[in-house]
């Protein structure tokens, strides 16, 4: 193995690109908390107060006065870290609490908190699933989970994103020879911001008794009434048998959790290798994340703000052709054609003062590359104005003029 040799020519490439202008902004330097206007420090050592339209800080809880008051309290009182795994010596009386609250808002019997949403999904993925089973699992569903399936070596096959009929054909096809039937979906896609069709989905699910799994990372506390979550959304309780989420979407911080029957959590407690084999959560995350289902639950003004956001920007991004922009999620695409110098857009926008993220190949096809715009409770309507206008013009210089309704799909390249 040239293991010098292979990350000397693609460090060499990096630096290349950076001397010359031309990286992705990657690892930009955030100097500032996470609110809706951040000072960043850019791999050139420049420094600027930028709008930001990145972050998945939904509600703004990482700087809610409630939530950094629990967080002060729990490290007073129990320190900075849990101190071991939680099968041995991390699990305290606030994991336990978190666990019940966190049971009770996703309308299940039990709940497991994780140290990421990552290891949530790798480990439940790896361990439910056995070796007669099959996973059939939306073609768009998180990386996590699919490294799960790797990991536990499990039998699955994807079908096209959000079809419920080539759902139901796979299943008729290759369910019989499997004991028994998993179904991984998201309940909001964190690339594009579509909603899962668990009215769809589920339905099929019920038809041939497969479990169904969702992944609520971008849709708790976000969609559904007063932010309960997708599955709320559609009043899909009895069609769901599994939730996982994180916390470092809506309540700001990070760590993870499964809520599904008393049974699959205490199973998941001994055979989820992320969770057994990992340092617990710390005490002033599992403080965090109450505080933060307290905000929710008693302060639904907030969620109100946002959903005010997504639908203002929702509404204005379909009057220049995005058609997709549906106002029920936080998280919008901005797709752009094949042949789009994304890099060079990107860097439009940061000159401009807008932290955008975008998505360019090799991480998706060329055909799929776009930008990712996440709104908070907390823009204004000033900033949603600010981001039109600078679409508008990194549009008009990088792609075509906006306005004339073919901005969605199929966007022509400017000349």
């Amino acid at each position: 193995m040239d293991l010098p040799g292979r990350t000397s020519e693609f460090t060499g490439r990096i630096r290349g690109e950076r001397e010359n202008a031309i990286d992705g902004l990657h690892f930009r330097e955030v100097l500032t908390a996470a609110e809706r206007e951040v000072v960043v420090r850019d791999h050139r050592g420049e420094t600027r107060p930028m709008l930001m339209f990145g972050s998945n800080n939904y509600l703004g809880l990482a700087t809610h006065p409630r939530v950094i008051e629990a967080v002060r309290d729990a490290v007073a009182q129990y320190g900075v870290g849990a101190g071991g795994p939680p099968i041995l010596n991390g699990h305290g009386p606030l994991h336990r609490e978190l666990e019940d609250r966190l049971a009770a808002h996703e309308g299940q019997e039990a709940a497991l908190v994780f140290s990421s949403g990552y290891s949530a999904n790798v480990g439940m993925m790896s361990a439910l699933p056995g070796p007669r089973d099959l996973v059939l699992y939306d073609d768009e569903i998180h990386a996590s989970m699919l490294d799960g399936l790797k990991m536990g070596r499990i039998e699955a096959r994807p079908f096209p994103h959000n079809d419920h009929r080539a759902l139901d054909a796979l299943i008729t096809k290759h369910g019989g020879g499997f004991q028994d039937l998993f179904v991984a979906v998201e309940g909001v896609y964190s690339m594009s911001g579509s909603v899962a069709r668990l009215d769809r989905i589920g339905e099929v699910c019920r038809k041939h008794g497969a479990t169904l799994i969702i992944d609520e990372a971008h849709g708790t506390g976000v969609t559904g009434p007063n932010g309960a979550g997708t599955v709320a959304m559609f009043d899909a309780a009895d069609t769901v048998d599994i939730v996982m989420g994180t916390f470092s979407k809506t309540f700001g911080v990070s760590g993870g959790f499964v809520a599904a029957g008393g049974d699959v959590i205490d199973y998941l407690r001994y055979f989820a290798r992320s969770y057994v084999f990992s340092t617990a959560p710390s005490t002033a995350i599992c403080a965090a994340v109450l505080a933060g289902l307290d905000v929710l639950e008693e302060e639904p003004e907030i969620h109100g703000r946002l959903m005010e956001n997504t639908g203002y920007l929702a509404q204005e991004l379909k009057k220049r052709g995005f058609a997709d922009a549906s106002g029920v999620t936080a998280v919008f695409s901005l797709p752009v054609p094949a042949g789009t110098d994304v890099r060079a857009a990107a860097h439009d926008f940061h000159q401009r003062g807008l932290f955008l993220n975008h998505i360019e190949a090799p991480a998706v096809p060329t055909s799929q590359q776009r930008f990712r715009v996440s709104l908070t409770s907390d823009h204004t309507r000033e900033d949603i104005d600010r981001l039109l206008e600078a679409v508008d013009a990194v549009w008009a210089v990088h792609v075509l003029p906006v306005g004339d309704g073919t901005v969605g799909s199929e966007p022509r390249l400017r000349k």
